[in-house]
């Protein structure tokens, strides 16, 4: 089903986003009584204005049970109605499509729009007057709402693509689609070119690279000063016609200084620079935000690039903490947070000096952070619960335990930072990834994920909204990726 065709036809259920930190809640109607529908089951409809680009007008329908009687109305319920009128700030929405019956957020529908901020149109409301709150009665004005973006999203399945390798999957990454026409050089799909790090129990397989996004074939033999090191999750620049992509190495040495590899012609050549000069020392993650690089490494080490990896400054010696770091993300160019063992949590303002925080359990281990659009900072813990602030740090609340087992990584898409996705690890280990389709409130698992399918998971990579990359641990003798695509 095409866009354009969703768009112009779509009916289903409409949920609101009112409170960032909340999933989305059903705009319901409630105090109907020329149904016999319990509370709750009442379905405003939304279409798309067809005079008003970039609009959706409530339609109001109710929709009963299946076997129930229902009935269609032309025009808004009051409450509803009232709610758009007194919106003073931008809402998210989500309209469903083939909801199957259920009045809360389905996790099967055949397509979804996610809508972002949403506002009433006033220059179409003709003279609207607001009912008295709690008359349900028709309101006789339509209630159109603009947005300023659209994105469609699909239910996920995940699939196994094959790897001839025996290692273990450290992390992975995709180029985004690049036009050839537009852009300069050779157009590029949707999850088609990517880089991945294994570890180096082979000395020809600590980087895979795919130029179809199915089909991993080596890449860098031993782009390692020091032979043989395990290598982690790559960043990678769009340049001119091609990428530069740097890994890190992520085992320690001794007597050897933490140390990062970078290409520009996908691993035919490579070169290894020494980041630090701190013996034994090991980068646990790199991360990018526009063209500059940051490592979080072990002993509380923060460092810096300016030139895609080519120099390194130290940006934190040991001055937050000692605890070895294991992630790190900026929010913006000057506001970044790193997360380590023993509750180690440390933050920037300023994009350079870091201070000490408070993270968000005493004790345990915290192995992932990832920021969302609005701001919000995630932590992902050895506890098995995935951790939420919304001040930068200062206050943290629980936004799910999963179990027993950890939180190993958290990721927020590039383009809009809105849909998500984490990796939850049994101790077995085997993994489970939930996609959040609401700025992070709320997480739900794509089909396809069975009781043993993995061997412990590692790292994702998310694509857009409707396809996520996942790597792990070597399942059934070979190295394990699997892709999560749409299912009708």
């Amino acid at each position: 089903m095409s866009e354009s065709n969703f768009v112009k036809k779509s009916q289903g259920q409409f949920f609101i986003q009112k409170d960032f930190t909340q999933p989305f809640e059903f705009l319901t109607c409630t105090g109907v009584d020329d149904l016999p529908l319990p509370e709750g089951d009442y379905t405003p409809k939304y279409d798309p204005d067809p005079e008003h680009s970039g609009g959706w007008i409530i339609a109001g329908t109710i929709q009963g049970e299946p076997g129930l009687p229902s009935t269609t109305l032309r025009n808004p319920y009051s409450s509803v109605y009232n709610f758009l009128l007194e919106q003073k700030c931008p809402f998210n929405g989500l309209v469903t499509h083939v909801c199957e019956g259920t009045r809360v957020i389905p996790s099967k529908f055949m397509i979804a729009a996610v809508l972002f901020n949403c506002r009433k149109s006033d220059s179409v409301l003709e003279s609207p007057v607001a009912m008295d709150r709690g008359d349900e009665e028709r309101v006789l004005v339509n209630a159109p709402i603009i947005y300023t973006d659209r994105r469609l999203v699909y239910n996920l399945q995940f699939a196994r693509t094959s790897v001839d390798n025996t290692a273990d999957a450290n992390g992975l990454i995709f180029m985004p689609e690049l036009c050839g026409s537009d852009c300069g050089g050779q157009p590029r799909d949707l999850c088609e070119v990517g880089f991945m790090g294994l570890d180096g129990s082979q000395y020809n397989s600590e980087v895979k690279l795919t130029t179809d996004g199915s089909t991993w074939t080596e890449g860098a033999t031993d782009p390692f000063l020091y032979g043989g090191g395990d290598a982690g999750k790559p960043v990678a620049f769009d340049m001119s016609g091609y990428e530069r992509v740097i890994v890190p190495r992520i085992e320690t040495a001794v007597g050897e200084y933490a140390e990062i590899s970078y290409t520009e012609d996908r691993w035919a050549t490579n070169v290894d620079v020494y980041v630090g000069a701190v013996a034994g020392q090991t980068i646990q993650r790199l991360r990018k935000y526009r063209g500059s690089v940051w490592a979080c490494a072990s002993g509380g080490y923060v460092y810096k690039s300016i030139d895609l990896g080519d120099t390194w400054t130290t940006e934190s010696a040991a001055a937050a903490t000692t605890e070895d770091l294991n992630d790190i993300v900026m929010d913006t160019e000057r506001i970044g947070y790193s997360v380590g063992d023993n509750n180690a949590f440390i933050y920037t303002l300023d994009g350079s000096t870091w201070a000490a925080g408070t993270g968000p359990a005493a004790g345990v281990n915290l192995h992932t952070v990832a920021v969302n659009d609005k701001g919000y900072v995630f932590v992902g813990a050895a506890d098995a619960t995935l951790y939420r602030s919304t001040d930068k740090g200062v206050t943290w609340v629980a936004v799910r335990d999963f179990g027993t087992g950890i939180v190993q990584r958290i990721e927020f898409d590039a383009d809009t930072r809105f849909f998500g996705a984490l990796i939850f690890n049994t101790a077995a280990p085997v993994g489970t990834v939930y996609r959040s389709m609401d700025g992070g409130a709320s997480w739900q698992a794509p089909t396809g994920q069975t009781a043993t399918w993995n061997s412990g998971l590692t790292d994702l990579f998310i694509c857009d909204q409707n396809h996520i990359v996942v790597c792990g641990n070597a399942h059934g003798g070979t190295t394990f990726v699997a892709n999560a695509v749409p299912v009708g």
